[in-house]
């Protein structure tokens, strides 16, 4: 299983049309989970505003001698905590609208790794091999007609990095 995974990962980084049509398909997938968020951010901040103006019209009236300060107190207290309580919602719907923008995958730079991978594996002694994997592969699913692999992203995949045992005496990679 191991070695098909390994040709599976050098054929991925030898086949560049297959790659960057993959990755253009998970990043519209991603584009359509993002959408939702978008529009409840939209929709929270909108009702963040309407807040805002809603407490301008209580000071006004409270300046024109229309509401008594008692009520205006009520009011803007009410208003202040369903403002904070959407400021919250908004601030987490953002986190989630980034945290997918980030996840925006890079054709590239994923072929890249993939060709590094494949150039330095076979370098590696048969437990770095392992660990290797590791830091490669998220998650291998295996179908009965074909095996999905999820892929980091990494800037750089070098056989140095696996050196760190002249540099750390004694330590592993914790």
């Amino acid at each position: 299983m191991e070695r098909m995974v390994i040709q599976k990962l050098a054929d991925l980084s030898e086949n560049e049309a297959y790659l960057k049509m993959s990755i253009q398909e998970l990043n519209g997938d991603l584009k359509q989970k993002t959408e939702p968020l978008e529009r409840e951010s939209a929709r929270v901040r909108t009702r963040i505003e309407e807040i805002e103006r809603e407490v301008s019209r209580y000071v006004k009236a409270l300046g024109q001698g229309k509401l008594s300060i008692r009520r205006l107190e009520d009011e803007i207290g009410r208003l202040n905590a369903d403002k904070s309580s959407l400021q919250s919602q908004l601030a987490d719907l953002q986190r989630k609208i980034n945290d997918s923008a980030i996840r925006d995958f890079n054709a590239e730079l994923l072929q890249k790794t993939l060709g590094d991978f494949r150039k330095c594996f076979t370098a590696l002694t048969p437990p770095e091999q392992s660990d290797a994997l590791q830091c490669v592969l998220t998650q291998v699913v295996v179908h009965p007609q074909k095996i999905s692999l999820e892929i980091f992203e990494l800037e750089g995949f070098e056989i140095g990095s696996q050196n760190r045992k002249r540099w750390l005496p004694g330590l592993d990679s914790n």
